[in-house]
């Protein structure tokens, strides 16, 4: 009768043992450290933000249950509604020009250090040396050279050949602002682009550039036959994570424009700062403007997800 009792608990236990193994104890707390970083800075704060999303928390008083009217003054609202609206523009013209101009630029680049010259070495270190550079450097580096004072560099430079009589406020003026920026977010990013291009074309089999010129194909059918083809994953990947990182990009606007002339450049990164901390200091309304910019993101982040698991398998 003992025996029969322990035959349902010998049972079960050899069930788990299958289903972890016999090691998923060591296995769980492995895991410990993994779970605690996961839970304190990304579950614990996401679930914190959606619930100051629906309160009117400002910083040094107590949160009270509001609902969704953070919302609706965010949307339309005549306090939050035009700069968030002006925010949600510039952000997408600010990343889609961005991404855009970087991938082709980048592919560029690639394309040029994937051919065999003498130093090539030399010339890929100065191509990636923008992606090396901190970001607080390269903004107070281009702050300088974009001043629209005569201590500009840039201003120097058109005055002295000619091209310019005036001095020309590229962070000043609410029509150049943005595009400032965003020249100077290229010009930082492109280096990523031609790292990453540049090590799909190394995978991609010389034999395959050899058939397609036995067969008579030129430079243009070569690059859409076989270089796009095989970097479809590449570009895929690159461009979903850049776009990703450029929407989310703040230190480059903080340190260039803080959002002006006007909210000129203001993007939503840029004017979640200025709504929780900088200026109103409203926690619960920063929330609900990260809030309803998240289904853009997690759309972003489902379809990257799943090619790379579709590659894996």
């Amino acid at each position: 009768m003992a025996t029969g009792a322990l035959a349902p608990a010998s049972a079960r236990r050899s069930v788990w043992y299958r289903a972890l193994g016999r090691d998923w104890k060591l296995g769980w707390l492995l895991l410990i450290p993994i779970l605690a970083v996961l839970i304190g800075l990304i579950a614990y704060p996401f679930i914190l933000s959606i619930y100051l999303s629906f309160t009117d928390k400002m910083i040094g008083r107590p949160a009270t249950f509001v609902g969704l009217q953070n919302y609706v003054d965010i949307i339309w609202g005549a306090e939050f509604g035009k700069v968030f609206w002006q925010s949600v523009r510039n952000t997408v013209e600010y990343t889609v020009v961005a991404v855009g101009l970087k991938a082709c630029i980048g592919m560029g680049m690639a394309l040029f250090l994937h051919e065999d010259f003498r130093g090539r070495g030399l010339a890929r270190a100065i191509c990636f040396l923008p992606w090396a550079i901190p970001s607080l450097i390269v903004g107070l580096s281009w702050q300088w050279i974009l001043n629209g004072t005569t201590a500009g560099m840039f201003n120097l430079i058109l005055i002295d050949l000619g091209l310019s009589d005036t001095l020309i406020q590229w962070l000043g003026n609410p029509h150049l602002a943005l595009w400032s920026v965003t020249f100077v977010t290229i010009w930082a990013g492109c280096p990523f682009y031609g790292m990453m291009f540049l090590a799909g074309l190394q995978s991609i089999p010389r034999e395959l550039y050899e058939a397609a010129s036995i067969d008579g194909a030129n430079v243009l059918q070569r690059y859409r036959n076989v270089t796009l083809p095989g970097l479809t994953t590449v570009i895929l990947i690159t461009v979903l994570l850049s776009t990703i990182w450029t929407a989310n990009g703040f230190n480059l606007i903080y340190i260039l424009t803080r959002g002006g002339p006007a909210n000129a450049s203001m993007t939503f990164p840029m004017y979640t700062y200025q709504v929780g901390i900088a200026g109103a200091q409203r926690l619960g309304t920063a929330s609900a403007i990260t809030i309803l910019f998240l289904p853009f993101f997690l759309i972003l982040i489902f379809i990257l997800t799943r090619h790379m698991l579709r590659e894996e398998i």
